[in-house]
């Protein structure tokens, strides 16, 4: 009897195999920079999603009350610009348990100042276990001068109300800056932004237009303190040299800045001296002191109250029109310096 021979199969050989191997690595390695980048661009329209709704909250306000609130309020009460607008931002409950003739930083607060807002966290920004934890750090002390932080650190904010820019930015750009008699107070070193840090603003106050005003910016990763476009983490801070000071969290009253700019590695952050001798119309000063060379960069350089994102190339930014703009690194610093200035007179070029 013939026994009917089955047809041989060939398999692969071992050089085919890796040749496929090698195919499909390549594909991952072509596709994987792409996902990557579409997660960022996802992350960036949320960052971009959260400042419209912070602006939205800030517009009602501006509409129930008549004025854009303070960006921090230390006489009397302790309030910040998130707490006035908790309402407008539905967090009603806890602006209604908020007590306000306490610290922010007082432990009977921390079953609310340890809440995470999720409008309020940049989603391409760290996790809160990759920032620096205040509690962390043995003796630290909050900027009010309490000595507990909670152990599971504060409710992280990455937005930071614009309370200015510093006259360091006009003297290393090289150019003119507004006149003394629009600074954010007189003899002051800084002229306002679309906030004001004490006084509280009228829609009519913005003379240079709500539309190329800005408001507030990314500050993210604090508490932590971030360095340089590659978002170095300063380790080994103790309670003497701990920074950023200010925006341990979203109900931080210290959570605003003034714009300095600093070094591109962030080390150096400069200031400017207010006018001497006062009241006598005079602008404020820089020196080499205060403002070193190469300390010209005035977006992303460091996250200690100046502007700073996770964002490759720039920062995302709230304007007091409502809108959101992503402002490049590579804007001039004029026309910075003119978007930055509510009473500036001056006019923005293209950004």
């Amino acid at each position: 009897m013939l026994r009917s021979k089955k047809p041989l199969t060939r398999g692969f050989t071992l050089i085919e195999l890796l040749v496929v191997i090698a195919i499909i690595a390549v594909l991952i390695a072509l596709l994987l920079p792409a996902v990557q980048q579409a997660r960022e661009a996802a992350r960036r329209t949320q960052c971009k999603n959260n400042l419209k709704q912070v602006g939205l909250a800030l517009m009602n306000y501006e509409s129930t009350t008549g004025v854009f609130p303070y960006e921090k309020c230390t006489t009397g009460v302790n309030q910040n610009w998130i707490q006035m607008v908790l309402p407008y931002m539905d967090q009603a409950p806890i602006y209604n348990q908020f007590n306000f003739n306490k610290s922010w930083a007082d432990p009977s607060q921390f079953a609310l100042t340890t809440v995470n807002i999720p409008m309020l966290v940049c989603p391409s920004a760290p996790s809160q276990s990759a920032r620096t934890n205040p509690a962390g750090i043995a003796g630290l002390l909050s900027p009010d001068g309490i000595n507990t932080p909670p152990a599971a650190g504060f409710g992280l904010c990455d937005y930071m109300a614009l309370s200015g820019v510093r006259f360091s930015l006009y003297y290393q750009g090289g150019f003119a800056s507004p006149p003394a008699a629009v600074l954010s107070v007189p003899d002051d070193n800084r002229w306002a932004c679309a906030m004001h840090s004490t006084l509280a603003t009228y829609i009519r106050d913005i003379t240079d237009g709500t539309s190329n005003t800005m408001m507030v910016c990314e500050t993210a990763g604090r508490p932590g303190l971030f360095r340089g476009k590659n978002h170095v983490l300063v380790q080994g801070l103790t309670s003497a040299t701990f920074a950023p000071k200010d925006g341990w969290g979203w109900a931080d009253t210290g959570n605003s800045g003034a714009i300095d700019g600093a070094t591109a590695d962030g080390t150096i952050i400069n200031s400017a001296n207010k006018p001497s001798p006062k009241n006598q119309g005079l602008l404020p000063t820089c020196t080499a002191a205060v403002c070193p060379p190469g300390a010209n960069v005035f977006l992303n350089a460091v996250n200690d109250s100046e502007m700073y994102s996770w964002h490759t190339g720039g920062n995302q930014v709230l304007f007091a029109d409502g809108s959101v703009h992503f402002i490049s690194e590579n804007i001039s610093l004029q026309t910075l310096g003119a978007l930055l200035t509510r009473q500036g007179g001056d006019v923005p070029g293209d950004y």
